[in-house]
C-alpha cells in the first residue's frame, strides 16, 4: 500500500488518541519506518501490522479500528486531499459509489503500479433507497475499512444510511464483499 495509507492511519490515531498512543502503536507494530512518503509503495504487511498494533494498543477489536480508519479516511484524508475529485464524482452516496471506479481511474496515473479496489452498485429497490454494493480487492481483510468508508461517505453527503455486510469472501486471491445499503 502507499505511504498515504500508513500516514492516514497515523493521523487517525494521533487525532483521536494522541501522539503517545501512536508511539505505542508504532513500537508494538515492529514496522521500521516512523514516517511515510505519500507516493511511495510500502509492503502491505506493514499496514496490516500497524492496524493490528492499533487494535492492541487501543484495546479495540481490529474490525472496530478498521471501521474507524475508513471513516477517518473520508473525513480527514479524502476530503482534504481529493475534494475536487470527490465533488466531481457524485452529489450523494449512491451516485458517488456508482462513479467510484472512475475516480480511481483518474488517480491511477498519480501512483505507480496502482491497483485500486473495484466497486459495483446494484440498485435493488431504488425507490426504497435499497442498494447492494459489491467490493472487490486483491487484498484481504479490509471489509470493515470499507464499512467505515461507506459510513463516512454517507455522513459527508448528509445521507442517513444503514449498512449491512451481507457476505464476505476472503478466500482465494482476494476479497469480494457485498453490502446492503438502506438510505433513509
Amino acid at each position: 500500500m502507499y505511504g498515504l495509507i500508513n500516514s492516514a492511519l497515523q493521523d487517525m490515531v494521533v487525532t483521536h488518541f494522541g501522539e503517545e498512543q501512536w508511539k505505542k502503536v508504532h513500537q508494538r507494530s515492529g514496522v521500521a519506518e516512523d514516517s511515510y512518503l505519500t507516493m511511495r509503495r510500502y509492503d502491505d504487511e506493514s499496514t496490516y501490522q500497524l492496524a493490528a498494533a492499533a487494535s492492541e494498543v487501543l484495546e479495540a477489536p481490529i474490525d472496530t479500528c478498521m471501521e474507524m480508519f475508513g471513516k477517518h479516511w473520508v473525513d480527514a484524508i479524502a476530503i482534504k486531499h481529493y475534494a475536487s475529485l470527490m465533488d466531481a464524482t457524485g452529489i450523494d452516496t449512491v451516485g458517488f459509489l456508482h462513479n467510484l471506479n472512475s475516480l480511481h481511474d483518474r488517480i491511477a496515473s498519480t501512483f505507480l503500479d496502482y491497483v485500486p479496489p473495484e466497486f459495483r452498485v446494484e440498485d435493488s429497490d431504488k425507490d426504497a433507497g435499497k442498494h447492494f454494493v459489491h467490493y472487490y480487492s486483491e487484498r484481504k481483510g479490509l471489509t470493515s475499512f470499507v464499512t467505515g468508508l461507506l459510513g463516512g461517505l454517507a455522513e459527508h453527503f448528509g445521507d442517513k444510511l444503514e449498512i449491512v455486510a451481507v457476505s464476505i469472501d476472503d478466500d482465494g486471491e482476494g476479497t469480494h464483499s457485498v453490502f446492503e445499503l438502506s438510505i433513509q
